[in-house]
């Protein structure tokens, strides 16, 4: 934890890093593959599932339709 605290400070990261050390998330998603990216709306569902490397732009508009949606 002190790695990631450091890293955040010396490259001016403002946003919030979560840490998963105990592998809550991983367990609770039942996760099994790395990397992967779960996108979830403001009602809390999953919506998008990224497993492995690519596909960066199509996450991207993603994120942008999840986010032009109303609340």
């Amino acid at each position: 934890m002190d790695a990631v605290q450091r890293y955040v400070r010396e490259h001016h990261i403002t946003y919030p890093v979560a840490l998963d050390n105990d592998f809550a998330n991983w367990n609770r998603f039942g996760n099994r593959y790395w990397p992967a990216m779960y996108l979830i709306d403001k009602q809390g569902s999953i919506r998008y599932v990224k497993v492995g490397e690519g596909g960066y732009a199509e996450t991207e508009q993603v994120i942008q339709r999840l986010l032009e949606e109303p609340a």
